[in-house]
C-alpha cells in the first residue's frame, strides 16, 4: 500500500500499540518439532515482534504523529499499567487517540484456529470523560453517554477495517473468526477508542508455526496497519476539522 499523502500526517490521531503479557508472564505458549528441534513459542514474543513491525510502519507513514509502545522489550507490564500508559497521553483539540492491544489465542480444541479482533460490549459503561469538562453536573451523563457511544462506534469500526487488512495479507493461510463484543481490561480501562486482536492460536500446531515465521508476522502486521490507515483516513477526512 502506498504511503498516505503529506495532507493526511498532521497529528490529529495518535496511537498506541499494546503487546500483550511479556517478561515473567509468557502468555499462552505452545512447543512444537521444527526441523527435528524442540521449539517454544511464546505469546509475549510473538505480540512484541508484530507490535513493534507495527509501530515502524507506523512511523514510517505517519512520521509527524505520536505513535507509541506499551512496551519494545520483554518486560512485564500489570493490565493497569497499560492503561494508565495510554490514559496518561494528552490531547490537543482536534486530536484523538487509538488503542491497539496485540495478542495470541489458545484452546482445548487444538483444531481451533483464525484470527479476530474484540471491541468493548456496548452493555459495559464506563466514565470516558473528566468530570470537570463541564460545570453543568445534570448534564455530564448525557456528554458521557455520548461520547463512550461513539467511542464504541469507532472501535468497530476500527475492528473491522483490521479484520479486512489482515484477510486480504494472509488469504488462505489463516481464516477470520470475526469481531466480536467482550470486556477485556485492557479495552474497559482505556478511554479512547480501543481493540485488541488475537493474531491467531498457538495451540494449534499449523497455526502455531505460522506464528513461528517472521514473513508471516510481517503480513499480520501490514494487515494492522491497513487497518488503522484506512480508519485513520476516514477519521481524519470526516471528523478532522470538527475535533472531539
Amino acid at each position: 500500500q502506498e504511503k498516505p499523502s503529506k495532507k493526511n500526517t498532521t497529528a490529529k490521531c495518535k496511537i498506541v500499540i499494546d503487546a500483550g503479557h511479556g517478561g515473567k508472564d509468557p502468555g499462552a505458549v505452545g512447543t512444537y518439532t521444527v526441523k527435528g528441534k524442540k521449539v517454544t513459542i511464546n505469546e509475549k514474543d510473538v505480540n512484541l515482534k508484530v507490535g513493534k513491525m507495527l509501530y515502524s510502519r507506523l512511523k514510517s507513514a505517519y512520521p509527524d504523529k505520536n505513535i507509541s509502545l506499551t512496551r519494545s522489550t520483554d518486560k512485564f507490564l500489570s493490565l493497569s499499567q497499560r492503561t494508565d500508559i495510554a490514559n496518561s497521553i494528552k490531547l490537543k483539540d482536534k486530536e484523538a487517540i487509538l488503542y491497539i492491544s496485540i495478542h495470541v489465542n489458545a484452546s482445548l480444541d487444538k483444531k481451533a484456529s483464525g484470527y479476530e479482533v474484540w471491541y468493548l460490549s456496548p452493555g459495559y459503561r464506563r466514565t470516558v470523560l473528566d468530570k470537570n469538562s463541564t460545570d453543568d453536573k445534570n448534564l455530564f451523563p448525557i456528554l458521557n453517554s455520548m461520547m463512550e457511544e461513539e467511542y464504541t462506534t469507532e472501535s468497530i469500526l476500527i475492528a473491522k477495517f483490521i479484520m479486512d487488512g489482515i484477510q486480504a495479507q494472509v488469504e488462505n493461510l489463516s481464516s477470520p473468526r470475526g469481531i466480536k463484543a467482550e470486556e477485556w481490561f485492557v479495552v474497559r480501562n482505556s478511554n479512547m477508542p480501543a481493540v485488541l486482536v488475537e493474531l491467531g492460536f498457538v495451540s494449534n500446531e499449523k497455526e502455531a508455526l505460522l506464528l513461528y515465521d517472521e514473513s508471516y508476522l510481517q503480513k499480520l502486521s501490514l494487515g494492522i496497519y491497513n487497518g488503522l490507515a484506512a480508519f485513520v483516513m476516514h477519521f481524519e477526512r470526516s471528523r478532522g476539522f470538527t475535533g472531539l
